[in-house]
């Protein structure tokens, strides 16, 4: 089975050297969304204060295959 690696870049770079063997790109695909569930749900209120994120999945290449971003924003309560 083909190895994917999962980086997360937050305020700082957190590369995966080990990776995960997954079937194919496409359980690749539901691996991250899973994933990033599960560091977003540890960071909990803390998401607020870290800015961008982000989640790349890379194949046994290097190549990047597809990236999930995220980031929180605010409304001013006068916006509404």
């Amino acid at each position: 089975m083909p190895r994917y690696f999962f980086d997360v870049r937050d305020a700082t770079e957190i590369p995966d050297d080990i990776g995960t063997e997954l079937a194919d790109e496409d359980a690749a695909r539901a691996e991250a969304v899973v994933f990033a569930g599960r560091l977003l749900a540890d960071l909990g209120r803390k998401f607020w204060d870290s800015g961008d994120w982000r989640l790349s999945v890379r194949d046994e290449s290097g190549r990047v295959l597809f990236t999930l971003t995220f980031s929180a924003k605010n409304s001013p309560a006068d916006e509404r």
